[in-house]
């Protein structure tokens, strides 16, 4: 008896070792499967938008808000479960990078307000060490996500950005007119460097020649309104470089940009609209609204331009530390 009851006892234990595997099988496979879903920002379920419209409203009159920082904190406090961010959560946080700006000194166009970085927002929101690795982790993840998720990995693309982005920033710091802005607008008038106008004349604005012009010009054909061919002259400059210098001085020395408010603008959302409003530009739709704005804007947003004016704004202010 004494022999089959030890026999029955230990196949209790050797039952419940197996049982216990099991089940610590099954905790395991679920806490690796949530690891694997909390080690990546979920894209799948990421409204880009939604980010950057709130980000943008927060921006509206003062500096650019970086909608990304605001995406991959969501991504961590949220555990990747973006259902549960809701507009006003959003802005709320989006609110939480600009703040009133103090100092006398420092101010960027007379702006009342300054941006408040990214390791700042973490500590108010109590983040730990690993949360706040995460969410760096999850900008990473975001390196090459505009609005509409496409990876922007063109190297040709981004080669032409960061070429005129230095440029950019003197027209910025001289005239008022945002990076996002003066790289948009060169994207659209010289189709990425590969028009005509562009590789015969270094032309990447599409800037006419008018009397005013004692510069070389060249006769080449362009559309206006909705599809309407015709042929006018434009300035031709020895380099790119130059193009993008007399753009800003076309834009200032030309009072419609300044009456139209393009200058006084600090968001690209304004300074896009202004730009339209001043008659840079006569394209149109099928219906003849004018869509220069809306072109521009979404550029910018789909090449992440207005994270370049972030930057700009952002570097200002440490430098004037």
């Amino acid at each position: 008896m004494n022999t089959r009851k030890r026999k029955r006892g230990f196949k209790r234990v050797i039952l419940n070792i197996i049982a216990f595997g099991i089940i610590a099988f099954a905790i395991f496979g679920v806490y690796s499967g949530y690891m694997a879903k909390y080690n990546s920002i979920n894209l799948k379920d990421l409204n880009t938008k939604m980010y950057i419209q709130n980000a943008d409203d927060a921006s509206k009159g003062k500096l650019q808000v970086n909608w990304k920082f605001m995406a991959a904190i969501d991504g961590v406090r949220y555990k990747n479960d973006f259902s549960k961010a809701t507009d006003s959560s959003i802005n709320q946080l989006a609110n939480m990078f600009i703040d009133k700006n103090s100092s006398t000194s420092i101010k960027i166009k007379n702006s009342q307000y300054k941006l408040v970085d990214l390791d700042t927002v973490l500590d108010k929101l109590s983040f730990d060490k690993e949360q706040k690795e995460k969410v760096y982790k999850y900008l990473d993840d975001l390196k090459y996500i505009g609005s509409q998720k496409n990876n922007l990995k063109d190297e040709s693309k981004q080669g032409f950005i960061n070429d005129l982005y230095p440029e950019a920033i003197e027209i910025y710091d001289k005239y008022g007119v945002l990076p996002s802005i003066t790289i948009s607008q060169a994207i659209l008038e010289s189709g990425w460097g590969k028009s005509d106008l562009s590789t015969k004349a270094n032309n990447l604005f599409g800037i006419k020649a008018d009397s005013g012009w004692t510069g070389k010009k060249i006769k080449m054909s362009t559309s206006e309104y909705y599809k309407q061919k015709i042929e006018d002259y434009f300035r031709v400059y020895s380099s790119k470089e130059d193009s993008i210098k007399d753009y800003g001085e076309f834009l200032s020395n030309n009072k419609r940009y300044k009456q139209s408010g393009v200058f006084q603008a600090t968001d690209y959302l304004d300074q896009a609209n202004a730009i339209e409003k001043a008659g840079y530009s006569t394209v149109e739709n099928d219906k003849g609204e004018e869509i220069y704005s809306k072109l521009l804007i979404g550029v910018i947003q789909e090449q992440n331009l207005q994270l370049l004016d972030f930057e700009c704004e952002m570097n200002y202010f440490k430098d004037k530390k």
